[in-house]
């Protein structure tokens, strides 16, 4: 009995997230669409987990080795979708291409039950090299989709968002772990736990991971939306337009103070100057080689600077709170974070050196 409890552990740990993830989608309006993603994820889940279960206990029969067949080559290609939806990029045709060698195995591997052992030992071993390389190919592809996802928020917003991206970096670490794990169970394959002990230690682990997937993905919040950052967009431009807009922003940026704007965006910048996102954030990249972000702390340093060095504040606590609030940061850390990695100072030791 208590074999057969820890045994189901990964199965109720996936049932349990896909209620809640059932519940939210039911319930929540804004982000209906991750939502959907990852309940899908778990549902597919829990289906390969019940198979598990069923083959530990020894309830073996021929739909459940098929239908765990099919999950088994299903859930990392659902997990990939989950984090395109995250980072808002359309993967579709790609996840499609992932998921053919479940549609595959859904229709070949009734048929290979019919043959000889031979034929059903060569279809595991081509179905266990699928799961592998999608497992690979998933690891590969979600890092370098927030690489992607992290250059374009910088791209688009001042205000460092991409930390937003924190939590989705902290779920693709825990997709990694869990992908390993998967990889080395799935080398072993099933039977060599059957009827042995040894199946509970990676049933404790599955679970663990499982759970810490569900509990990230359900405090992780959707980043905004961003602009993509086409380097080829204004390749057809003049060199000396492409410098009349530099000077433009320079100047709408020094006379107007928009880094002061604590929320600025670059469509905000684009607007002040007569411009759209993707000529402005194009600009930037190519003249001083940094992104949105990056060009507006810089100024808003500077700002800071000039305050910290007024001889008019007695006070350097009061002169570090006005550097935070009149630059335009949006939180104390975030300020000594930015301002110590322009300066290699902190803001009271950059006061001290300079009065």
């Amino acid at each position: 009995m208590f074999y057969r409890l820890l045994i189901s552990l990964p199965m109720m740990v996936c049932f349990f997230w896909s209620i809640f993830f059932i519940i939210r989608y039911l319930n929540n309006n804004e982000e209906k669409h991750a939502s959907r993603s990852i309940l899908i994820f778990y549902i597919t889940a829990t289906i390969l987990y019940i198979d598990h279960w069923m083959f530990f206990s020894g309830i073996v029969c021929l739909w459940s080795e098929w239908s765990y067949c099919i999950a088994n080559l299903c859930v990392y290609p659902l997990y990939y979708a989950y984090l395109n939806t995250l980072t808002r990029t359309r993967g579709s045709r790609e996840v499609q291409l992932l998921l053919l060698p479940a549609l595959l195995a859904s229709i070949l591997f009734p048929i290979g039950h019919f043959y000889s052992g031979t034929v059903n030992a060569a279809m595991t071993v081509i179905f266990r090299f699928c799961f592998f390389l999608q497992v690979v190919w998933v690891m590969i592809r979600g890092y370098l989709l927030l690489l992607r996802t992290t250059k374009r928020m910088d791209d688009t917003y001042s205000d460092n968002r991409s930390q937003l991206l924190n939590p989705i970096y902290t779920l693709l670490i825990l997709f990694c772990i869990t992908a390993v794990a998967s990889m080395t169970l799935n080398f072993f394959g099933r039977n060599f736990f059957a009827n042995d002990t040894l199946v509970i230690l990676p049933a404790i682990i599955m679970s663990c991971l499982l759970y810490s997937l569900g509990y990230v993905a359900a405090h992780t919040v959707i980043p905004p939306e961003t602009v993509d950052n086409d380097i080829n967009a204004i390749d057809s431009a003049t060199n000396e337009w492409s410098n009349d807009l530099i000077h433009k922003i320079d100047a709408v940026m020094r006379e107007k103070m928009l880094f002061t704007r604590p929320n600025l965006t670059i469509q905000d910048l684009a607007n002040a100057v007569s411009s759209n996102r993707t000529y402005v954030s194009n600009a930037i990249n190519r003249t001083y080689g940094i992104s949105f972000s990056q060009y507006v702390a810089k100024q808003r340093v500077e700002y800071a600077k000039m305050i910290l060095r007024d001889p008019r504040y007695t006070s350097s606590k009061d002169a570090i709170a006005d550097a935070i609030s009149l630059s335009g940061f949006t939180s104390d850390k975030t300020f000594y974070r930015i301002f110590k990695d322009h300066t290699s100072l902190t803001p009271l030791a950059y006061r001290k050196s300079t009065t």
